[in-house]
């Protein structure tokens, strides 16, 4: 049917997956799964009949349909973006930046101060969520995760310890071993990495605490007195500084994930972008190297005070 256009996410994931050659990588950028890209592109070749990949054992490639499809599309919807979202002013920039609550809180949002000082001009926007937004291609986002080293399209900035944090009142109630601690008294995540840290120190593996699906409230939780909360040690840092809570046992277990940036290929060109991922690198570096000191049983921060 000439007389209605097909959808245009589907020409959108047709483009992507033409450009980069590669379902997979067309799925990294829209945030979406391989899956996903193919019903698109499929949807789009029954609304227009013509075949637009050759699909082999080894990938696919645009058939000639595809290729010139890809030619006629690329201005249009270049447009088509400029006309919706049009390019902010070079001297205001926004910056969209998706991360989890945790990390965002208990270390992006205190360090912002020094990237705010240096592009005064620059509008910060903040996500915290535990999906990746969608933003439609070349808007400025990068995303802070937390996950494993080899998930796609990410970077590790810097790895992670397992530690458990009370306060001193709640270690000084529990004593050392940890296999006599009350699963009352351990605090949930419905989503980390705890039982790392609770094999290796003999922790009960049941916990019967409040559980929390987001790590900085269960850490609000430790500070709060309500428990102990084995979590990551950027997470717990705050805290542990400021003495509000302290190592509830003495064993630091390096954590399975990282915190990882991930950058969609079509932002990391933009100037604010750039200027960004430089800035964030620093802060990493100086965290990487605080995290390595952590691993001295003689630290401050890791004196026992059970």
């Amino acid at each position: 049917m000439r007389d209605r256009l097909p959808p245009i996410f589907s020409l959108q994931a047709f483009e992507a997956a033409a450009r980069l050659g590669n379902f997979s990588r067309a799925a990294a950028e829209l945030h979406l799964t391989p899956g996903a890209i193919s019903r698109q592109i499929r949807q789009l070749e029954d609304s227009i009949g013509q075949t637009l990949f050759e699909r082999r054992a080894d990938g696919v490639c645009p058939t000639a349909e595809g290729r010139e499809l890809q030619a006629r599309l690329g201005g249009p919807l270049a447009a088509l973006h400029r006309a919706v979202y049009p390019e902010p002013s070079e001297n205001h920039p926004t910056l969209q930046i998706a991360t989890l609550g945790s990390l965002a809180r208990a270390w992006l949002v205190p360090r912002l101060a020094g990237f705010i000082a240096r592009a005064p001009r620059v509008r910060l926007i903040v996500h915290t969520d535990y999906s990746l937004v969608r933003p439609p291609p070349r808007v400025a986002l990068v995303a802070l995760r937390h996950g494993l080293h080899g998930d796609k399209g990410s970077e590790v900035l810097f790895e992670d310890r397992l530690v458990a944090v009370a306060t001193p009142g709640v270690v000084k109630q529990l004593g050392r071993d940890a296999a006599r601690w009350p699963a009352a008294l351990l605090l949930g995540h419905l989503n980390s990495d705890a039982p790392v840290w609770q094999a290796e120190a003999g922790a009960p593996t049941k916990t019967e605490g409040p559980a929390f699906n987001d790590a900085g409230v269960m850490v609000d939780a430790a500070v709060a007195g309500l428990g102990v909360a084995v979590t990551r040690l950027s997470i717990a840092w705050p805290g542990l500084a400021a003495g509000a809570l302290v190592l509830a046992h003495p064993l630091v277990v390096r954590s399975p994930r990282s915190n990882l940036l991930v950058v969609r290929d079509d932002s990391g060109l933009l100037p604010v972008v750039r200027d960004f991922d430089r800035w964030l690198r620093e802060q990493a570096a100086e965290t990487a190297q605080s995290i390595r000191a952590f691993d001295d049983p003689n630290h401050p921060l890791r004196t026992f005070r059970g």
